[in-house]
């Protein structure tokens, strides 16, 4: 099992998930706007979930269900970058136009 940023995250730029990670396994670029937990290098040692201040981090059996899709885009950018970028860009854009109203 592993831990899974969720969209809680999505424009958020505090780090200490990243800063407490014993494993090196969370990855936060500024193009993805969202951090990602490596799944082969997650050890489920919980610190990330512990730490994280919006709560957007969840043991992978625990996300909820409307937040599913985000444990597929976590291991999808190891994979492909690009589609991830593009899938959360998608899912940021209708908060993004609530909030400047």
């Amino acid at each position: 099992m592993t831990f899974v940023v969720t969209e809680a995250c999505i424009g958020v730029n505090d780090q200490s998930c990243i800063a407490a990670c014993p494993e090196d396994c969370i990855v936060s670029r500024l193009a993805d706007r969202i951090s990602v937990i490596d799944p082969a290098r997650c050890t489920n040692c919980s610190v990330c979930f512990e730490v994280c201040v919006v709560g957007a981090i969840f043991p992978q059996d625990q996300v909820p269900l409307e937040s599913r899709e985000f444990v597929y885009l976590n291991a999808l950018w190891f994979e492909d970058k690009d589609a991830t970028r593009a899938r959360v860009q998608e899912i940021a854009a209708p908060c993004h136009r609530l909030a400047s109203h």
